[in-house]
């Protein structure tokens, strides 16, 4: 089997079902669908370093995000770490949405995998971008992955 092939690239070929809930055979290579996309970020740098600390504007800013993308939350669950630093996690139907600020290293790890097929990484580069532009961090590269 071969893996990490997306479909919708072999469109142009002739595919037959054959069993399993995500597997088709084409020309005699098995290729596996896409299950979604996985994009995992480090948010560096941030000079809007108060936001790190406010739990209701970081929920806020998931709020956001889902709202906008119609993620459907299915359970939010938080918590808050002493001296510093919290974690948020979204529980979605498309899957989760998680949230890790480290203040000590002005550092905000974030990641979101959805189960939505989306033709290309646009959805979750507006995403990283709200992010970045919200915090006010310097802009990296996010790691977004075919699942």
């Amino acid at each position: 089997m071969r893996k990490g092939v997306n479909v919708h690239r072999c469109i142009s070929k002739r595919q037959t079902y054959y069993g399993g809930l995500s597997h088709f055979k084409s020309s005699s290579v098995y290729i596996a669908m896409s299950s979604g996309k996985h994009m995992i970020c480090d948010i560096r740098n941030i000079k809007n370093i108060g936001l790190v600390h406010d739990l209701g504007g970081l929920m806020t800013v998931l709020d956001t995000i889902c709202d906008t993308y119609q993620f459907n939350i299915l359970h939010k669950k938080h918590h808050i770490f002493y001296p510093q630093g919290l974690t948020i996690m979204y529980l979605l139907a498309e899957s989760h949405i998680s949230l890790h600020t480290f203040p000590e290293n002005n550092h905000v790890a974030f990641d979101i995998y959805t189960c939505r097929a989306y033709p290309d990484n646009s959805v979750y580069d507006e995403i990283y971008d709200f992010l970045i532009q919200y915090f006010y961090a310097d802009r990296d590269v996010p790691i977004i992955l075919d699942r």
